[in-house]
């Protein structure tokens, strides 16, 4: 007997789902049900139990003592003879992300990992859901999910059926006055359910272009035969103000992006919020072979309760973030030039972060629970990005093995000879041991890595940028960053007040005492905003000293600035011979 589920839309204006559970056929003694607490893809604990409330248990119809184990878990004593065991609970969702649940009056949106309890040796039951339509002030509702449908009425609402519980939580669910724009890419249907753009926008620009970007991922993974690994595909694309972000599944992608980013009309290459909303898609696309099917051992099975350990996220989303740009530029939906411009901005987030004399690219993997996720005033200087440092080691093994093939070769056929490796071994495929990836680049295609992964991944040695650019035909260059990062290393926020970001290692502000938080006001005893700040530092360049006024906690407070030249710079990139290109940047 399959798991059942029921999910109902009990108030929206409370932001509140209904779960209702039933167990048929539970064995005699205890029986421990658990919500994840964390999911596949976001790697930092969640405690999605936080939000349930009013848990309640029936066995056999009659109410029973249901108590908490830990923080993530219940439990209850089921007699011999049990017919069925039921379980009803509410869940508070008021998450905008891509990574748990949201309700309201508008629309709904859950991955189950956040409502639907797993009950513990069970998890290999077939399992059903239902969900139940809204009430009649939603009436304009439907529902798009890639889970099978069982009986589902024309909305979409109703019961669909999963595989076991790990298949349920692969599945999200999203609901509302959507948008539907359909097209087929190899063959395949793809959807993209767009809800809350409220501006205008290229529809028929969007279908084309996720389309070509959608094929270009798939004939990278399988050139001859063109075929993706799934029969149909969702993108859900939540539009906001100005969130960013995604969560891959094995047949679909949540997504969340600015409503400023989507295409207009005369939207063209240079339309940096569109690439960058473009690369978001093909990013999330491609997990769906590089980390959804071929993913690190330590992930064969999953573990939702507690942290799970690898040293490879660096492999999986750092490769991604190399291709998500390229395969965009192989696609022909954006310029060589743009593409650089993208390549450029990773190499001076990266660069001018002191992060990376500190951590390792292995450790930021290994530290991703505790650190890459978590909001901290020394980020900058503590914790390097295993996205774009991952992206950048990618590009150098990329460029070296074309150089040591003469273009023969290229990172193309590591991922492709693990994909061959991948789908022949099947469903007891165990995944990417920790230390593989040099033997699989070898492999693959003739060419030893291991002593440059121990210096890039495994120490904090970077790769020689200008050399390898150089060989593949583009002039590696640098500029100066604003002058509030090189004369006094700050890194200000993005509002109209000065709050200062962060603070550069050993840099002039960290040196005066300086700190993530403070409100700059005033320097040399004049006022300061965004509109005269780099004028002012400008005029200023001749001083050694600078009287710096901040706020902190709401106490002003001065400090002796020795202002002096930072160690940082803007990285330039640009193509200086297209025939060294050895298919780096496309001929």
């Amino acid at each position: 007997m399959p798991i059942q589920y029921k999910i109902t839309v009990k108030d929206p204006q409370a932001h509140v789902f209904l779960v209702e559970m039933a167990i048929a056929n539970v064995h005699e003694g205890e029986l421990v049900l658990m919500l994840p607490a964390w999911l596949p893809g976001s790697y930092m604990i969640r405690d999605m139990a936080s939000d349930l409330s009013d848990v309640r248990a029936l066995v056999d119809g009659k109410a029973w003592a249901i108590g908490k184990i830990d923080k993530t878990s219940w439990h209850l004593t089921v007699p011999a003879g049990t017919r069925e065991v039921r379980i009803a609970y509410s869940v508070f969702t008021q998450d905008r992300s891509v990574r748990r649940a949201y309700l309201d009056t508008r629309r709904g949106f859950f991955n189950a990992s956040s409502l639907c309890l797993a009950a513990l040796g069970y998890r290999n039951r077939p399992v059903t859901i239902r969900i139940k339509a809204p009430s009649e002030y939603c009436k304009k509702w439907s529902l798009a999910t890639t889970l099978e449908p069982e009986n589902v009425d024309k909305k979409g609402f109703g019961t669909y059926r999963a595989a076991h519980y790990e298949d349920l939580i692969d599945h999200p669910v999203e609901m509302g006055a959507w948008e539907a724009i359909d097209f087929v890419a190899a063959g395949v249907p793809h959807r993209i359910i767009v809800s809350g753009a409220g501006l205008d926008f290229d529809r028929e620009r969007l279908r084309l272009d996720v389309t070509k970007a959608c094929e270009s991922v798939i004939a990278f993974f399988e050139p001859q035969s063109k075929k993706p690994p799934f029969k149909r595909y969702d993108f859900y694309l939540n539009l906001s103000a100005a969130d960013y972000g995604g969560l891959e599944h094995a047949d679909s992608t949540a997504l969340i992006a600015s409503r400023f980013d989507l295409p207009q009309a005369d939207t063209g290459d240079d339309d940096e919020d569109y690439v960058r909303l473009l690369g978001l898609f093909c990013h999330e696309y491609f997990h769906a072979w590089w980390v959804k099917r071929i993913k690190p051992a330590a992930f064969i099975p999953y573990n939702l309760a507690t942290e799970t350990y690898t040293n490879l996220l660096w492999v999986f989303e750092g490769f991604t973030s190399y291709y998500d740009h390229l395969l965009l530029l192989r696609a022909g939906l954006i310029s060589r030039q743009t593409y650089l411009k993208e390549l450029a901005r990773t190499m001076t987030r990266h660069l001018s972060a002191a992060a990376r004399r500190h951590q390792t690219l292995a450790e930021s993997s290994f530290d991703a629970w505790i650190k890459y996720y978590k909001l901290r005033t020394n980020r900058n200087n503590a914790v390097v990005s295993y996205y774009d440092k991952g992206a950048l080691v990618a590009f150098a093994l990329d460029a070296l093995i074309r150089h040591e093939t003469q273009a023969a070769r290229s990172l193309d056929d590591v991922l492709r000879f693990a994909w061959e490796g991948f789908k022949s071994a099947g469903d007891d495929y165990a995944g990417m041991e920790e230390h593989e990836v040099g033997h699989l680049i070898y492999e693959a295609v003739g060419v030893a890595v291991d002593k440059k992964l121990d210096r890039w991944v495994y120490g904090c040695d970077e790769p020689d940028y200008e050399k390898l650019l150089r060989q593949q035909g583009v002039e590696f260059g640098q500029k100066p960053l604003p002058l509030v990062r090189s004369m006094l290393g700050l890194t200000l926020g993005a509002d109209s007040a000065l709050g200062i970001r962060s603070v550069d290692e050993d840099g002039p502000a960290q040196k005066a005492g300086l700190s993530v938080g403070d409100e700059l006001v005033a320097i040399e005893g004049l006022k300061v905003n965004k509109s005269n700040l780099e004028k002012m530092l400008k005029r200023l360049a001749v001083k050694k000293r600078l009287r710096v006024h901040v706020f902190r906690d709401d106490c002003l407070m001065e400090f002796d600035v020795q202002a002096e030249p930072a160690a940082v710079f803007e990285v330039e990139l640009k193509l200086n011979n297209a025939e060294l290109g050895y298919g780096f940047l496309g001929k």
